[in-house]
C-alpha cells in the first residue's frame, strides 16, 4: 500500500493517522506518484483532514519530548526522497515508547531522521546569515534564495523578529514558494510566487549594492586570498543571490 498525500504537513499527518487506524505499515508515503513501486502495490490518495491531523499532532506533542518534536518537524522540511516513511517509523516508535524515546538515539528508526533534521537545521542556520534583501518600489524588501530543503518556515520567525517594522518577502525560487511579512499584523504567511518580470528596485538599491561590493573587496586581503578555503566555507551554490559575489 502506498499512501499519496498533498505534500502538506497536515496531509502527511492525515496519512499517518489513517495508517495507524488501519494498523498497517505502508510501503511508502509520498506526495507524488512513486517512480518505482512493487508490481502489486496499490496507491491510495489521501484527502487531507485538518481534524484528523490536529488530533494526531496533539498526541505527538503530548508524547514526544521537545527535542524529539523538533527533530520530527525539521526532518519533515527535508527534500530527501522517502523521508515520509522514515518519519512514519520514527513516530510509530516514539508513540509506542513514550518517555523512553528520548534515550533511543541509536535506534535504526531514529538515526536517519536525526540526520535529516541535522542537515535541515544546518542549512536553516546558514541562511539566516545569507539572506540579502533588495529594496523594491513600494517600500518592500525582497530576498531570493535556492536552498536544498524547504527551510522557509524555519527561518521566517527569525526575520519576523529582526525586521518587525518592514514589509519583506523571502522567495525560494527553486520551489516557487515565498513567505511574506506584514508589519501591521506582525504575521508572516506562506504563498506561491513566480517572477514574471524584472524586479522594480528603488533608485538607491544599485548604489547601496555597489557600496556593499566595494566594502567586500576592500575588506579582503589580497595576499591571503584562498579560493579553495572560501568555497569550503561558502559553497558556490549559496552565492547565486549574494551581491558581493556578483561580477
Amino acid at each position: 500500500m502506498i499512501l499519496r498525500y498533498d505534500g502538506t504537513f497536515a496531509g502527511f499527518l492525515t496519512s499517518v493517522s489513517l495508517a495507524r487506524e488501519r494498523g498497517l505499515e505502508p510501503e511508502a508515503i509520498a506526495d507524488r506518484e512513486p517512480e518505482q513501486q512493487g508490481l502489486f502495490a496499490t496507491v491510495e490518495t489521501v484527502a487531507t483532514s485538518r481534524d484528523r491531523a490536529d488530533e494526531l499532532y496533539r498526541l505527538i506533542r503530548h508524547t514526544l519530548t521537545p527535542g524529539a518534536m523538533q527533530t520530527f518537524r525539521y526532518a519533515f522540511q527535508s527534500c530527501e526522497p522517502g523521508r515520509e516513511i522514515l518519519l512514519f517509523r520514527y513516530l510509530q516508535l516514539g508513540l509506542a515508547t513514550g518517555a523512553q524515546f528520548g534515550a533511543m538515539l541509536a535506534h535504526e528508526a531514529v538515526i536517519p531522521v536525526w540526520k535529516l533534521a541535522r542537515a535541515v537545521g544546518r542549512e536553516a542556520h546558514r541562511y539566516k546569515g545569507l539572506v540579502r534583501f533588495q529594496h523594491l518600489e513600494g517600500d518592500i524588501w525582497y530576498a531570493a534564495m535556492e536552498p536544498d530543503h524547504c527551510i522557509l518556515p524555519l527561518i521566517a520567525p527569525h526575520f519576523a523578529a529582526r525586521f518587525a517594522d518592514q514589509r519583506w518577502i523571502i522567495h525560494d525560487r527553486r520551489r516557487g514558494e515565498a513567505v511574506a511579512f506584514d508589519p501591521r499584523h506582525q504575521k508572516w504567511a506562506a504563498t506561491p510566487l513566480e517572477l514574471t518580470a524584472t524586479l522594480p528596485c528603488t533608485a538607491g538599491e544599485e548604489f547601496f549594492r555597489e557600496l556593499w561590493q566595494r566594502y567586500f573587496d576592500r575588506l579582503a586581503i589580497a595576499e591571503r586570498r584562498n579560493p579553495k578555503l572560501q568555497r569550503q566555507n561558502l559553497p558556490l551554490k549559496h552565492r547565486r543571490h549574494l551581491p558581493e559575489f556578483e561580477q
